[in-house]
């Protein structure tokens, strides 16, 4: 059996199930409270606490699960006292035997690892959606009623926890295929467990570019018929099989209605010649025969193949010629894919080096394959962008200062070897994990580090004459800046220092004053104490810049100007026509800059420093400002 260690003391812990269960429980209920927004209906909460805060002994861990019970999707409000607690826990999570889930030999019913096990899958589904709802609000258009939308949705998807067929062993195999091997067998694309084809355009176009660029594609998975001449049914790959199919032209029902067509007005194979050897041809074919022109509507509608995107994105360097063309208008040409020279027809219809991971399911009932579908489908979550950034841009000094400084490193390494930097002024900045804790954000799939990352970027990135980049993309550019130029001074370890000794006295100047400078309407716009990412960000990034213009007076500067700025960001409540406090209803890139902006702006204006100064001094001494250009999106009467 397995020890449990319990890294708060290092103690072995008895291997029970209970406690186990316990352990996993307090964890993903920290996870649940670590996040920033919520969706509409939702009460406010305390805000994050830490795993060792759901204490199981003292009953502590009801009051922790009912903070964040909203996002269980519970039809029943629990209770505030001990003794009804677990029996409507119980009641409302709908458990198959409450009988076995709830220990009444004590003083207070407990549960028991029955109930225990079945809350923690509750729990964990809760988190695993928690993350629908946080993808689609950070999308670049992403709102509070969408992303609420397609929480709800994906819990409504969910399949209802009931008793099924007992799982016999299941016989399959893992290899790799051709495309070719693909578009060439009769495949299920519909089977009933299987959503619709949900991609949009720059999705499919996005993976065919992968494919160009030789990039590896995750597994698909086939449930193979007992009858050899039935198709295979697609268990998991359906979007990216079906891009394929449809951007080589051998969709099942594209290939369907063509041939239909063409027997309908006497092409004698014409128009599927011309739709599988010249697709440029078969559209003005098709316009003529079928009075429709065939727009990227139409070409949804039917199955149709897809241009590829016509901008540097994707295909840039020796794939750029492609941009914009159909897959007939490019099968002649060479490009590497896998480490080999080879023609763009033979890497869809040969036999190239290139493959793709293929998990091939035999004699599993329908059933079997249900239970199949949905564990794929539950496993794990998707990296978010912050998890991707600290794997890419790992060597730089610069990214692992930002993750030891935000506090999301690993406890268990001195956080002076992982950013050697910081370890000179290591006394002076430790705190500002801890700050970042307080304003309720946890450790939770760095979070932390990535509201520091944003208010660096800010800061530091110059826009100037580039297209407004979202948060994510603004970070990476920085970085990308100091591991594409060796001589860059973000490269620099006493660069790194300032950055982050700057960085910290800015916040905590910002935390000493929290009650006397941010009114709560301005924190969480729900008059509350919890606050959120872009409010954050935005005052930290304008106290950051009055300290840049006046360090030695900055602390002056705040006391003065307290009572105004709290009375400035009190004007939250006015809603966003009327303040440049309130927070904006949608994040797209534009009002999130703009938010930020005009909250830095407000700040330094009311602290009375030269907005000139600060930003050549940001500039003299880490290479480059990222204050003009933030204040550029700015109305002209802002300024």
């Amino acid at each position: 059996m397995t020890d449990v260690v319990d890294e708060t003391d290092g103690n072995l812990l008895d291997d029970d199930p209970v406690t186990v269960l316990q352990a996993e429980i307090a964890e993903r209920l920290s996870a649940l409270s670590d996040v920033a927004d919520t969706p509409i209906g939702f009460a406010r909460s305390g805000g994050w606490f830490d795993a060792s805060e759901v204490d199981f002994a003292t009953g502590s861990w009801m009051s922790r699960l009912a903070e964040v019970q909203e996002w269980l999707r519970l039809d029943i409000e629990l209770p505030t006292r001990a003794d009804e607690f677990v029996e409507r826990l119980v009641a409302a999570l709908e458990l198959l035997d409450p009988s076995k889930s709830i220990d009444t030999s004590g003083p207070h019913p407990q549960l028991t690892v029955s109930g225990l096990s079945q809350l923690y899958e509750r729990i964990d589904q809760a988190a695993r959606l928690q993350q629908v709802f946080v993808e689609k609000y950070e999308e670049e258009a992403g709102t509070r009623a969408a992303a609420t939308k397609a929480w709800n949705d994906a819990w409504d998807d969910e399949p209802e926890s009931a008793a099924s067929e007992p799982l016999k062993p299941v016989s399959a195999t893992a290899s790799t295929w051709r495309i070719s091997d693909f578009t060439g067998k009769k495949l299920n694309l519909t089977p009933s467990y299987q959503r619709g084809d949900v991609w949009g355009a720059t999705s499919r176009q996005m993976l065919i570019e992968s494919i160009l660029r030789g990039i590896p594609l995750p597994s698909v998975i086939l449930l193979r018929p007992e009858d050899p001449s039935q198709p295979h049914e697609v268990v998991d790959g359906k979007q990216r099989l079906t891009a394929i199919l449809r951007f080589v032209g051998k969709h099942p029902l594209a290939i369907d209605r063509v041939e239909k067509a063409d027997k309908y007005h006497g092409q004698e194979g014409a128009l599927v010649k011309a739709f599988s050897e010249d697709y440029p041809t078969f559209k003005r074919l098709w316009k003529s025969l079928e009075h429709q022109q065939v727009t990227s509507k139409v070409e949804d509608e039917y199955f149709f193949p897809f241009r590829l995107r016509n901008n540097d994105e994707g295909l840039n360097g020796p794939l750029e010629p492609l941009q914009g063309k159909y897959y007939t208008q490019i099968t002649d040409r060479v490009i590497n894919a896998a480490d080999e020279d080879v023609l763009i027809e033979e890497l869809f219809a040969g036999t190239p080096e290139y493959r793709i991971p293929v998990i091939v399911y035999k004699r599993a009932s329908q059933g079997q394959i249900h239970e199949v579908f949905n564990l794929y489908n539950k496993q794990g979550m998707h990296l978010n962008a912050e998890e991707i950034r600290n794997a890419i841009f790992h060597e730089l000094e610069l990214t692992r200062a930002t993750l030891v400084a935000a506090g999301d490193s690993d406890t268990r390494t001195d956080p002076r070897e992982i950013a050697p930097a910081l370890a000179p002024i290591w006394s002076e900045i430790q705190h500002l994990g801890l700050t970042l804790r307080d304003y309720g954000f946890g450790s939770s799939r760095y979070r932390r580090t990535k509201v520091l990352a944003w208010v660096i970027a800010t800061l530091l990135g110059d826009t100037s004459g580039k297209d407004l980049p979202s948060t994510s993309r603004h970070i990476d550019d920085l970085l990308k800046r100091a591991k594409d130029q060796d001589a860059d001074p973000l490269n620099k370890p006493a660069t790194v220092a300032d950055l982050f000794s700057w960085v910290s006295k800015t916040a905590k100047i910002h935390a000493s004053y929290d009650d006397e400078l941010w009114a709560p309407k301005f924190k969480d716009g729900a008059a509350g104490q919890k606050w959120q990412e872009l409010q954050l960000v935005g005052s930290l990034v304008g106290v950051a810049i009055a300290q840049a213009g006046d360090p030695d007076g900055i602390e002056n500067r705040v006391e003065a100007a307290a009572d105004a700025i709290f009375s400035a960001s009190a004007t939250a409540e006015l809603g966003e026509d009327h303040s440049v406090w309130a927070r904006p209803g949608k994040t797209q890139t534009r009002t999130q800059w703009a938010f930020i902006a005009g909250v830095a702006k407000a700040i330094v204006d009311l602290l009375e420093v030269d907005v000139a100064v600060a930003s050549n001094s940001i500039r003299r001494r880490f290479g480059s400002s990222g204050v003009e250009s933030l204040f550029a999106v700015l109305p002209h009467d802002s300024k």
